[in-house]
């Protein structure tokens, strides 16, 4: 166990930073909310992995939750980078560019606005932080009236840059201005009363682990495995609970089930020396770790909060027992170790639900890429598009893929029920 150490060490300190500014300090879901993620790259290629939509979606599901990304590779709070291409060398002014987005956030009418911006900006260096924070007041101004009502604001702040060796710079100087960016952005969501995840702080844990377990692919941005690992940290940071999954039967109480957490039991027999029981879980099992994640990660290993899941089954008579979901084996031991509770796996059934979830998002969220950022735009919309602009009249059929998505998403957040099986092995 002793290689495993660092891994569980980080994996925890990771999760376990939990930093919130202003008022409300958490960040709770409601049945019906609509989530607009808005921010630069780490924002904009979340939605090729999906990881944090959909950790929320499973750990929601009894909520009907939708999401718009409209993250935009190398933005800023300004609007610099989503211009249309008005020539071959020139763009829009940021402010034109800046009315796609907020036009964007008045046709979807966000309840829950989840804005990421400092990793850009952060380069211009401490003498920029004033105009920085302006701006990005002016900018959550004109989003909050966009979204109409009274939206409930998450700011986000920027990721740490990572020390992955030479060639790479030496990110030292670049994470003090990180810091001090990071820092106005909290004092931002402290004097707006918004939640503030100190995204910073979160990645600065993980980047004190091993190289190989980094998060990023070059210091700044963050890999599959990245995102994954985020995921369970923001989670943890925005308050939510993560109950471990127990389930304890006892014979001598009525009915023979002494506790239950995160799931419902449904029918349950003991016959002879085999407990039969279904479960239905209320706290979803979460995304699987994508490949090229650490091997601790990959095997279940890991000590990930919130993953746990732990079946205790007292007076059983002697003997080695497994535990099976159909026929697969979750957990083997003796009468001794059952009675005093057992670690199991989550069933394959599960693990495959949100991971097909995880891939339905992603191309939810092409779909709603090619909507709001259409190939060719230059050609279909603006100086060209003389030439192809008749095809504009395509661009609003992706809203229909993305609401059948959305349909088929809703079906499958729901967890699913397990019948399970605890008994001696056949000899």
């Amino acid at each position: 166990m002793k290689p495993l150490a660092p891994l569980l060490l980080l994996i925890v300190s990771l999760a376990a930073v939990t930093l919130s500014a202003g008022e409300p300090p958490n960040l709770t879901f409601k049945d019906g909310d609509r989530v607009a993620f808005i921010g630069a790259t780490f924002v904009e290629r979340e939605a090729t992995t999906g990881y944090i939509e959909t950790l929320i979606t499973a750990r929601s599901a009894a909520a009907n939750l939708t999401f718009r990304n409209l993250g935009y590779s190398g933005d800023t709070v300004t609007g610099e980078a989503r211009g249309l291409c008005t020539g071959w060398s020139t763009f829009e002014a940021p402010d034109k560019a800046f009315e796609r987005l907020r036009k964007l956030v008045a046709e979807y009418k966000p309840t829950v606005l989840v804005v990421n911006y400092g990793m850009t900006e952060s380069f211009a260096g401490p003498g920029k932080i004033a105009e920085f924070s302006a701006d990005y007041a002016k900018t959550l101004d004109q989003l909050t009236r966009a979204a109409g009502g009274q939206p409930r604001v998450v700011l986000v702040s920027p990721n740490f840059h990572e020390d992955l060796g030479r060639p790479l710079p030496d990110p030292s100087e670049h994470n003090k201005n990180l810091k001090l960016y990071a820092a106005a952005i909290s004092d931002l969501a402290t004097k707006r009363g918004y939640t503030y995840i100190d995204l910073l702080a979160l990645t600065e844990a993980a980047a004190k682990g091993p190289p190989t377990e980094g998060l990023t692919s070059n210091g700044i941005h963050l890999t599959p495995y990245g995102y994954w690992r985020t995921a369970l940290a923001m989670e943890q940071a925005t308050g939510a609970q993560t109950a471990e999954w127990r389930v304890e039967f006892q014979p001598n109480v009525p009915g023979g089930v002494a506790h239950v957490q995160g799931t419902h039991l449904g029918l349950t027999q003991m016959i002879g020396r085999r407990y039969k029981f279904e479960a239905t879980d209320t706290v979803s099992v979460v995304p699987p770790p994508p490949l090229g994640s650490p091997k601790a990660a990959l095997d279940g290993t890991a000590a990930i909060p919130g993953t746990r899941r732990v079946l205790k089954v007292a007076e059983l008579k002697p003997g080695i027992y497994e535990l099976k979901a159909g026929d697969e084996v979750l957990a083997k031991a003796n009468a001794e170790e059952w009675a005093k509770g057992v670690s199991i796996k989550p069933p394959s059934s599960e693990i495959e639900r949100v991971e097909k979830l995880r891939k339905l998002i992603v191309a939810k969220n092409f779909d709603y890429f090619n909507y709001q950022r259409p190939e060719n735009d230059s050609y279909i919309l603006a100086f060209r598009k003389g030439e192809q602009g008749r095809n504009a009249v395509e661009i609003p059929k992706f809203l229909p893929l993305v609401e059948q998505k959305e349909q088929e998403i809703a079906k499958l957040r729901i967890p699913q029920p397990v019948s399970y099986t605890l008994e001696e092995p056949a000899k």
